[in-house]
């Protein structure tokens, strides 16, 4: 009994213990300060920070781009919409038609006939007529080709014949733009296509054209070279290219945008050198039989050819090549520096023959510099390098000079064949010589800066 009580004892002692042992513990734990934080705490807390913001602006793109995208469905839904509605409405402006209701609409336009001719433009010209009356008619694309059979006849029902018969146990007819291609290759092929197309790109104002039916062919020709007059500025430059000379240059400071504004100030050039053309006419005298005497024959055509030339602009006489007025040079040699009646060749040009019919006759030229040490002490001559044909030239501008000339080195690097001139030329230099010029390079062009000038 007595151990037991001891034992008990014992055991309330020791939790008695063990209590302020605890106590103390917390104690000593409340007393000890927490440690300061660190700098690796502060930068892990700012990458943790930094993480969350990316986080929640990554979630904002997301969204955003989900909205986009289902606002974007929404339209593609009204546009389709949209659509449908417009078709219901067309639909029923526009009942269906049979195809019989069609061709009787388009018979009484009174359609032209085709029978299959030998000209090409014939053909051309129908294919044109048709298409216009079927847009007229907001013809639908499949009933075209059977409108369009009934008007073939002649040699073009034979041929359409021979077509049917090779698409035997097709179930459709072609479409119009295959019928068209068929038609193409068998009445308007692609030989003569190119011809036309030649003929518009050579196209030039012929003296007795003026520039209104200059104009009205370039567009009837234009049809069969569309790449170039789709674009504007094109079409007014190829315009600009085949106007005569009297009124090409005084274009060619200009830049065109459109072929109206080309045209409109063609017209215009030509008006002002009809009218200063009438104003010399009125102011010229007449002239007298000693001035018909000593007209220079150099450009009097020979007598049993009757050859006509154009009326000089400047001074409204008919010649041949350059005016002599204009340069100021001598109606009897051609030669600058002296008038007719002092002329140191009037008596002997008096006093020869008249020369055969076919003896070669000569036009007469002027320039002032051809070296780029004339071109240093002349105030009318500048020097520079311009593209010819592709190949670089070193360019005297003379502005007194008459023509543009070229060396016969240059000449061979063009690689072209030169055309003999009718009437060779007689070239006064500045050594006060003469020089035969007797060819000439055509259908040159040079190049100033982005612009491309055609030299005929």
């Amino acid at each position: 009994m007595r151990n037991r009580e001891e034992e008990v004892s014992a055991n309330i002692a020791a939790r008695r213990r063990g209590a302020r042992g605890r106590g103390l513990a917390r104690q000593l734990a409340e007393q000890t300060p927490n440690p300061a934080a660190t700098q690796a705490d502060f930068a892990g807390a700012s990458q943790m920070m930094t993480q969350l913001l990316q986080m929640q602006q990554e979630m904002q793109q997301q969204m955003q781009q989900q909205i986009q995208q289902q606002m974007q469905m929404q339209q593609q839904v009204q546009q389709q919409i949209q659509m449908q509605m417009q078709q219901q409405v067309q639909t029923t402006a526009r009942p269906a038609q049979s195809i019989e209701s069609y061709y009787e609409r388009f018979h009484r336009l009174n359609p032209p006939m085709f029978d299959g001719g030998a000209d090409p433009l014939v053909a051309e010209t129908w294919i044109r007529e048709v298409e216009k009356m079927f847009k007229a008619l907001q013809y639908p694309k499949e009933v075209k080709v059977r409108s369009a059979i009934p008007m073939l006849k002649g040699n073009a029902e034979f041929w359409w014949t021979a077509i049917e018969a090779a698409l035997e146990g097709e179930d459709e007819l072609p479409t119009w733009e295959e019928f068209k291609k068929m038609f193409y290759d068998q009445y308007f092929p692609e030989s003569v296509r190119i011809s036309k197309e030649n003929e518009f790109l050579s196209l030039r104002q012929t003296d007795d054209m003026t520039v209104l039916e200059y104009a009205n062919k370039f567009t009837e020709l234009g049809r069969f070279c569309p790449q170039m007059i789709e674009i504007e500025r094109s079409k007014a430059n190829r315009f600009e290219q085949g106007l005569r000379d009297e009124i090409r240059p005084r274009l060619l400071v200009l830049i065109f945008t459109s072929y109206g504004e080309a045209l409109e100030r063609a017209l215009k050039v030509e008006a002002d050198l009809k009218k200063s053309g009438k104003e010399r006419g009125e102011q010229k005298r007449p002239e007298t039989s000693r001035n018909l005497m000593n007209r220079p024959r150099n450009f009097e055509g020979p007598p049993n050819k009757k050859k006509k030339f154009k009326a000089c602009y400047y001074c409204d006489k008919m010649h041949s090549g350059p005016c002599l007025k204009r340069m100021g040079a001598c109606f009897i040699c051609g030669q600058p520096g002296h008038i007719a009646r002092d002329c140191p060749n009037k008596k002997k040009v008096e006093s020869e023959p008249s020369r055969p019919t076919d003896q070669m006759q000569r036009g007469a030229a002027w320039v002032y510099a051809l070296t780029r040490q004339d071109a240093s002490t002349s105030d009318r001559v500048v020097a520079g390098m311009i593209p010819i044909n592709s190949v670089d030239a070193s360019v005297l501008f003379d502005s007194g000079a008459t023509h543009s000339f070229i060396s016969s080195k240059f000449s061979a690097s063009l690689h072209l064949m030169p055309d003999k001139l009718d009437e060779p030329l007689l070239v006064a230099t500045p050594l006060k010589k003469t020089v035969v010029v007797d060819s000439v390079h055509k259908n040159c062009i040079i190049q100033i800066e982005d612009r491309k000038l055609w030299l005929t």
